[in-house]
């Protein structure tokens, strides 16, 4: 008993005297706070990308975030990506569950600070609420009018769907490019993208005289379009106006051909995932003829143009397309509104966007209209011997 008794009173006495010398000394001793300066937190931003297509979308985001992070990042700070696939099947069109629970996943449990994607309107107008309910700026490679309508953080990249249309429909109408009277449209049924720029082409052309003589759709994934060109063929149109994707579209013309209607097609900026649509059959040169609208030309000579072609050709060793070009401003532009607003504050990095003018990267924009749709400039491409050429440049 006595020896346990003296043990605890020399451990309260060393202990005591611990406490002691370490009050006396604790401004010399103290672990300093952290002072780690946030210049090494990274900028998180989640990319939404169908895997098996429209793929140069990322590629396009990746060529400006390389040049950003060698350039000293933003505020500081360089910029990482996350991505995530809304397309899980390989030949299946992406979906809206998959794009969702893409979108969630980088926000609750990636805690990105902004979203770039999805590219298709359909998925794009999905996301938008959750983008809008976390505020997280979202920057969809999309062209379809009402996806900013989700919420003030969506904004469009390229050519909104009414511009392209009413830009088509001159087009078509000018009798010094092909002077047609009469047109008919078709669409991609439960596409968004499809039916809004039909919607636009058909009020444009018939605004400016135009009629419109039929208008159909067809079903993702269908292969034979015998009745719908039938009934098509019977009105005999001066144009067709087909704003709809791979694989469908190709196969689509490649029947009109075989039926040996004379027709001229049009279409969107969907036909600018040039590598997937010029994949489709294997003659391409049924495809002769056509035109169809991108917020991009290769053939620009600009000096910040031929940046973006020549650091995205030495990545990928392809030339970009429209689609690239989406990618890439998005990122140059989320990167502009961060060091104009000086912080990661969303509200603040969000008006600083809104505030976008005289903006020029792979495509020049004006500034941001009241529906946060960019003011810009269209390319008209046209194929000729089964392959893509640069026609001309509509400005706004």
């Amino acid at each position: 008993m006595y020896k346990s008794f003296s043990y605890f009173i020399v451990v309260v006495l060393i202990v005591s005297l611990s406490i002691s010398i370490l009050g006396c000394e604790k401004i010399d001793t103290m672990i300093p706070p952290d002072t780690t300066p946030l210049i090494e937190t990274p900028v998180k931003i989640g990319v939404i990308q169908p895997a098996h297509s429209y793929t140069t979308f990322s590629q396009g985001a990746e060529t400006a975030r390389i040049q950003i992070n060698e350039n000293g990042g933003v505020l500081g700070m360089q910029v990482e990506f996350i991505s995530k696939n809304n397309q899980p099947v390989a030949g299946e069109e992406p979906t809206s569950e998959s794009s969702i629970n893409a979108a969630k996943e980088l926000i609750e449990m990636e805690n990105v600070f902004a979203l770039l994607g999805p590219v298709r309107s359909t998925m794009a107008i999905e996301v938008g609420p959750i983008a809008q309910q976390t505020q997280r700026l979202m920057l969809p490679g999309s062209s379809g009018s009402s996806v900013p309508e989700t919420g003030d953080y969506v904004f469009l990249i390229t050519v909104p769907n009414p511009f392209q249309g009413k830009v088509m429909a001159s087009f078509a109408m000018n009798p010094e490019e092909i002077g047609a009277q009469t047109a008919a449209t078709i669409y991609e049924e439960g596409d968004n993208y499809s039916i809004d720029l039909v919607q636009a082409f058909e009020t444009a052309f018939e605004e400016i005289g135009g009629q419109v003589v039929h208008s159909g759709s067809y079903a993702t994934d269908e292969t034979s379009f015998t009745e719908l060109l039938t009934d098509i063929q019977s009105e005999m149109p001066d144009v067709i106006f087909c704003p709809g994707s791979q694989p469908e579209v190709p196969k689509l013309i490649n029947e009109v051909s075989q039926l040996g209607l004379d027709v001229i097609f049009l279409g969107g900026s969907a036909w600018d995932d040039r590598e997937r649509f010029l994949g489709i059959l294997d003659d391409n040169m049924v495809l002769d003829g056509s035109y169809y609208p991108t917020n991009f030309s290769v053939a620009t000579q600009d000096a910040d143009v031929q940046e973006f072609v020549q650091d995205y050709m030495n990545l990928y060793n392809s030339p970009p397309d429209g689609i690239a070009a989406s990618g890439y401003d998005a990122m140059r532009l989320l990167a502009r509104a961060i060091e104009t607003a000086g912080s990661l504050d969303p509200v603040a990095v969000r008006d600083a966007y809104a505030a976008v003018k005289d903006y020029q990267g792979a495509t020049s924009i004006s500034h941001y209209d009241e529906n946060r749709h960019p003011v810009k400039s269209l390319a008209i491409q046209t194929i000729q011997n089964g392959e893509v050429e640069h026609y001309k440049v509509v400005e706004p």
